[in-house]
């Protein structure tokens, strides 16, 4: 009966290591799986149904580890509109943060819609939509990068109420001119109603 016992004890502490190894892998593999950085490949390789299945991944992680929770497609639409905007070579990261967190701060805004794709929509805000070139856009991976610094909180402006970027003035005053050689001024302007 003592040799039955003690068999029967091995057996139950090798079963339950194997069962804490079980869980305890899987849980430390899916910690590691950086899967805003699978969205931003597949927003790059235009591959929505996996971007969609890996947000759905990092969801789930966050919901246990916590962060900042985004749709594939806000991914996408922002990615898009900083290349759209500012997407040339020799432009540096600090104006595609400007470009994007303009957008961020519409969504923001009582004066504009309240999601990333109803302000990039809306009529006569972003030249490529308002001349259908908008889904011909494939950012590249330096745009997709700035829309996730962007998504998990980054700023560089800092001020809520710079909602117009435009290579003119307008709203209620002027917060920065960025100047390129090419393209002239860049406007980052002040909402009307600020708060």
């Amino acid at each position: 009966m003592m040799l039955f016992k003690s068999i029967k004890e091995r057996i139950m502490k090798r079963s339950l290591a194997i069962i804490l190894i079980l869980i305890l892998i899987p849980i430390n593999v899916f910690a590691e799986v950086d899967y805003s950085e699978l969205m931003a490949e597949c927003v790059v390789n235009q591959d929505e149904k996996m971007g969609e299945v890996y947000m759905v991944k990092r969801d789930k992680k966050i919901d246990l580890y916590g962060g900042s929770k985004f749709s594939y497609e806000d991914l996408e639409v922002l990615s898009k509109i900083i290349e759209a905007e500012a997407g040339m070579n020799w432009l540096d990261e600090y104006i595609r943060m400007c470009v994007g967190e303009v957008l961020m701060n519409r969504v923001a805004s009582k004066d504009f819609p309240d999601t990333i794709r109803e302000v990039a929509y809306q009529e006569g805000q972003y030249h490529h939509i308002k001349y259908g070139l908008f889904d011909e856009i494939v950012p590249t991976m330096k745009s997709v990068r700035t829309a996730l610094r962007l998504l998990n909180g980054d700023r560089v402006i800092n001020d809520k109420d710079v909602v117009f970027q435009a290579n003119f003035p307008q709203g209620s005053g002027i917060y920065e001119v960025i100047h390129d050689n090419l393209l002239g001024n860049t406007y980052l302007c002040y909402s009307n109603n600020r708060e």
